[in-house]
């Protein structure tokens, strides 16, 4: 029985130690779980103030963003607008250039007229009332033709207001342009 006994506390201490093992093994587990869960928890919060940060960035991109492009939008109607006044004193401006080429033909008309009743011997009277409806009818298209030129003038000046009115936008638009991917430079991606 000795040996039985011998075995049976031989046993009892291989028992004894494995659970001393397993117990050491069990608290260093423990600390490694909770140096990972502390690890964990330490990632957890970077991560979310990163999100929270590049949330914060993302928010403000999209808020310059969207100023900018709402100053462009304004900036293309006040174009717009720029545009159809262009297009309307040239609308403008070709019919006074049509009055100019009547006026011009009239004119021609009358030289003529007046060139064929001088021409015309028989009748002075006759003919020199003839030049004279000539002559006023000249005059009135003088006047009509000096009008159509004052109107081109001012068509003319209205549309180079509007094309440099147009230019300075369009440099306000490219600026603008060039200026709103400056924010995303901050971000290293």
């Amino acid at each position: 029985m000795n040996m039985d006994k011998q075995e049976e506390t031989e046993s009892e201490v291989l028992v004894e130690e494995t659970l001393v093992q397993f117990k050491d093994a069990m608290k260093s587990q423990e600390k490694q779980n909770l140096q990972i869960g502390r690890r964990t928890s330490y990632m957890i919060t970077y991560g979310v103030f990163t999100i929270i940060l590049l949330s914060i960035g993302v928010v403000f991109l999209t808020w310059t963003q969207k100023n900018d492009t709402d100053r462009m939008n304004e900036y293309m109607e006040s174009m717009t607008n720029n545009i159809s006044v262009m297009s309307n004193a040239i609308l403008k401006m070709q019919a006074s250039m049509n009055m100019i080429e009547g006026g011009i033909h009239r004119v021609s008309s009358h030289t003529q007229a007046i060139s064929h009743s001088i021409n015309q011997k028989e009748n002075l009277v006759d003919t020199l009332l003839d030049i004279s409806d000539s002559v006023k009818l000249m005059q009135s298209d003088a006047h009509v033709l000096g009008k159509s030129m004052g109107d081109v003038n001012y068509n003319l000046s209205t549309i180079n207001k509007q094309m440099k009115n147009l230019n300075r936008k369009l440099g306000v638009i490219v600026q603008d342009t060039n200026r709103m991917p400056s924010p995303t430079r901050m971000f290293p991606f």
